[in-house]
């Protein structure tokens, strides 16, 4: 009979942990650090993600007005530098004596997109993480009001992060534009619209498993897609938090709108935004 020495068990047994290790760290590969900011790391060739978006938006002028954003995302990893994603949206809106809003209490399905990321750089490999983003999709009612209408629209984006502190601290900055054309259905006309957006977000881990930091966020729309046309534009900032398991992981984000224009209340612009936005990220890796 063959005996397998202690050490050799011993040196065995660590390069199963150590796999084991490896395998989990990059099931997290693509874990959302970030309500609103991506991160430049893809899932692994092979490895699938589903997860749920929840976006509370509440606060306008003047008026009762709340309204939440559902999204259903389904990710693969094709290869270990692209991967694939597809949603599945609804949209609810309680509204009541709000100005140049009707009232309405409704919860719609709100059409489906699609994307593709594609990392050039991997942030866990030093230096800088870099990833280009492409978005295409549908929606069947406007975000605000809660019209109903047919929204054409795609979305590049370009992603940065950088881990310091042996991946402890994170920073992420994504650039983003949205091409947008819009349906009218009652008056039967078309409009263009360019969005242009950009994200940052830094986040410590301080025990494990846990991160906190700040997210900001910058967008601003332009009529006809010309760029000396500005119609509106906001800034919010404010806290987040991320837990990650072997499995799952579940990130918060609370973000008040700080200023924007044209301003209605304050220094803010609550006709096309709102007060306050909060969104609920949670994942899970098979």
């Amino acid at each position: 009979m063959t005996t397998t020495s202690p050490s050799l068990r011993i040196r065995g047994a660590l390069l199963g942990l150590l796999a084991l290790l490896c395998t989990a760290a990059a099931v997290r590969a693509d874990e959302n650090y970030f309500g609103y900011t991506y991160g430049a790391d893809t899932l692994p060739k092979g490895r699938s993600e589903i997860y749920q978006w929840i976006t509370s938006r509440t606060g306008k002028a003047d008026g009762s007005y709340s309204a939440l954003d559902l999204q259903t995302e389904i990710e693969h990893g094709f290869t270990d530098r692209l991967q694939g994603s597809l949603y599945l949206n609804a949209i609810s809106h309680d509204i009541s004596g709000g100005s140049g809003f009707s009232d309405r209490n409704s919860t719609n399905f709100n059409g489906l997109q699609g994307s593709l990321k594609y990392n050039l750089k991997s942030a866990d490999r030093g230096g800088w993480g870099v990833a280009v983003y492409f978005e295409p999709g549908y929606k069947r009612f406007a975000a605000s009001s809660g019209d109903r209408t047919d929204i054409y629209f795609f979305e590049p984006k370009v992603i940065v992060q950088k881990n310091y502190l042996d991946d402890t601290l994170v920073w992420a900055t994504n650039f983003s534009s949205e091409f947008e054309r819009e349906h009218d259905l009652v008056s039967n006309e078309w409009e263009s619209e360019l969005e242009l957006e950009l994200s940052t977000g830094l986040s410590y881990r301080f025990a494990p498993g846990w991160f906190a930091g700040v997210e900001a966020l910058a967008t601003s729309a332009f009529e006809k897609m010309h760029l000396d046309e500005m119609g509106e534009y906001a800034i919010f900032a404010g806290p987040n938090l991320h837990y990650a398991a072997t499995r799952w992981w579940a990130t918060l984000t609370v973000l008040p709108q700080l200023t924007g224009w044209p301003v209605n209340k304050g220094d803010r612009n609550l006709d096309n935004y709102e007060a306050l936005q909060v969104r609920l990220k949670v994942g899970y890796n098979f």
